[in-house]
């Protein structure tokens, strides 16, 4: 299977071409419950994970909620 280059959170990593958001969370064993994500600086609604394609050389910021008190 082919193979594109993305950069997630700054590190460059090999995905499958036809990838979605939710099967790269997967791959990369991220839980999307407690996230933000951006890609190419904009922000992905949890609701359009499985519709979002990722393409070659996307930038993918993953930002995790922390709860503290």
């Amino acid at each position: 299977m082919k193979k594109i280059n993305v950069y997630i959170n700054g590190e460059k990593k090999l995905i499958s071409i036809s990838s979605n958001l939710s099967d790269v969370l997967k791959n990369f064993e991220i839980n999307a419950n407690k996230i933000a994500i951006e890609i190419n600086q904009k922000v992905v609604p949890k609701s359009l994970y499985k519709n979002t394609l990722i393409k070659n050389e996307d930038k993918i910021e993953i930002v995790q909620f922390i709860g503290g008190g």
